[in-house]
């Protein structure tokens, strides 16, 4: 077997990266078993990018050290040179990364995903706290022990304040799907790119998914920076956290002492009422109640509906909302709206804003109130635990806007699989589709109901999901129908 620096043999491996192979090995000088991570270095490489990554390990090595005290950070033993080239000895963990737990249990529950959540973000902030950037959270590099601990690992693209900014040749400074957009383009980056790629990794947990999806590495970066998240169906409370991380713009993301409170309250079963978008630095206090949640990974699919989104409604005639702007006319004769009516938002609506309370009330046949608030969804519940939620998503063309109605139909056709029964609705009005469908749902609570709707309104992706004793589509024809016209209103 092959020995290191005369000390640490090799012994089998854990497992591969897109930086080396991390292997199990004794400390032959203390008689213990560790973790090595050896570094793999492409043959393509000619000397200088070899020395370059050579460099980028010890300073993983050096930004791992400064952290090893943490609770929620893999402690760095030692780093060796061995063969010309960097070998980092870390503490060996017994337990499973958040990329295999997804792959070989399925999706986690919304507290326990929160739970987690928490510990990383412990990690993340006393990292950021002695200038240290992770650059690569994503599954694979948080790890759950067999005794129950939670594990940030892997500084490999780590970024020292203060160090000069190596440049990579032919390599990728993370992973597709879990880089922050900002990073993507090109932008100075900072902690608020961790955040982001945590909120993706949650997103991967809870959902048993990734955010953004593409044919390959190109298609899955054009998505982060062109597409919302995939429409989230079993998060549940943690939807709104989740979107809170996972906003495109750094100024407008949530702080860490934000997401501290909201992944606190999830975890332990407290709803966060809102999750207001502030400005950096001046978080302010979050309300929260606590809800009884309904009945499984069903109840929890309910509370955040699949973000698709189209319309039936003939935009002519229409004032002007102060967020869109008019396509000038090309003279198309297509059977969609003329380019002349075709109105683009430039802004995300705030989507509460959208229903009313008394509006609400009427859809659920009595009182309402709003449970559950974001930018782009919104929650209404009834005293009998009907429930009630509309969403929009704002995207940069009318084209994206019908991709992803495409996207949000599929998910809706699934209920059919679990429920036979379940009825589909589908029809075209001023050039674009309507997706509807409607089941009974005693899987949630005897004698309920759910249905849901998708439409496009040009780039505004609007969906409304309701369950309840109403069977049919009234319950979600209403509530679009009331966006619509507070949209049109403002106009």
């Amino acid at each position: 077997m092959t020995v290191i620096a005369n000390r640490y043999r090799l012994l089998s491996p854990l497992g591969q990266g897109g930086m080396g192979t991390v292997w199990r090995a004794v400390d032959e000088l203390l008689r213990q078993e560790v973790a090595v991570k050896e570094v793999r270095l492409p043959p393509e490489l000619d000397q200088a990018a070899r020395a370059e990554l050579t460099e980028r390990t010890l300073r993983e090595a050096r930004a791992a050290a400064r952290l090893r005290s943490h609770p929620s950070i893999v402690t760095v033993l030692d780093v060796v040179m061995d063969g010309g080239r960097p070998w980092i000895v870390m503490e060996l963990i017994n337990g499973r990364s958040l990329d295999q737990i997804v792959r070989q249990d399925g999706p986690t529950s919304p507290s326990r995903t929160a739970w987690v959540g928490q510990h990383v973000l412990d990690a993340l902030t006393a990292a950021h706290s002695m200038g240290v950037l992770h650059r690569d959270v994503k599954p694979g590099n948080v790890l759950i022990t067999q005794d129950g601990r939670v594990l940030l690992t892997d500084f490999g693209i780590a970024t020292l304040a203060g160090d000069v900014a190596l440049t990579q040749t032919g390599l990728l400074n993370g992973s597709p799907g879990y880089i922050a957009p900002e990073r993507l383009r090109g932008e100075a980056d900072g902690p608020a790119a961790d955040l982001w790629s945590l909120g993706a990794t949650l997103y991967t947990v809870v959902e048993g998914s990734s955010a953004f999806s593409g044919m390959n590495s190109a298609a899955v970066m054009a998505a982060v920076l062109l597409h919302e998240p995939a429409p989230a169906r079993l998060a549940g409370p943690l939807a709104p956290v989740l979107a809170a991380l996972l906003e495109k713009d750094p100024a407008q993301r949530c702080t860490p002492e934000q997401a501290a409170v909201w992944l606190r309250d999830v975890a332990r079963g407290d709803v966060p009422e809102s999750v207001p978008t502030v400005p950096r630095g001046r978080p302010r206090p979050v309300k929260r109640r606590r809800i009884a949640l309904m009945g499984g990974a069903a109840a929890a699919a309910a509370l955040c509906v699949v973000a698709g989104l189209m319309i039936w409604l003939n935009m002519r005639g229409v004032p002007q909302h102060p967020g869109l702007k008019t396509l000038p006319s090309t003279g198309s004769t297509s059977s969609a709206p003329s380019p002349a009516a075709v109105k683009l938002f430039r802004t995300q609506p705030k989507t509460c804003k959208l229903l009313s309370n008394t509006q609400a009330g009427t859809v659920l046949s009595g009182s309402a109130k709003l449970t559950l608030r974001s930018t782009a969804r919104c929650q209404w519940s009834s005293p009998d635990s009907a429930m009630i939620t509309l969403t929009t998503y704002r995207v940069p063309t009318v084209k994206n806007c019908k991709a992803n109605f495409d996207g949000a139909v599929t998910p809706m056709k699934d209920e059919k699989l679990n429920f036979p029964k379940t009825k589909f609705r589908s029809s075209r009005t001023a050039g674009y589709r309507t997706f509807s469908y409607a089941r009974s749902a005693p899987d949630i609570r005897p004698g309920f109901h759910r249905s849901g709707t998708v439409f496009c309104l040009t780039n505004l992706l609007v969906s409304v999901d309701y369950w309840g004793p109403q069977a049919g589509y009234g319950a979600v024809d209403r509530t679009a129908a009331y966006a619509v016209k507070a949209l049109g209103a403002k106009r």
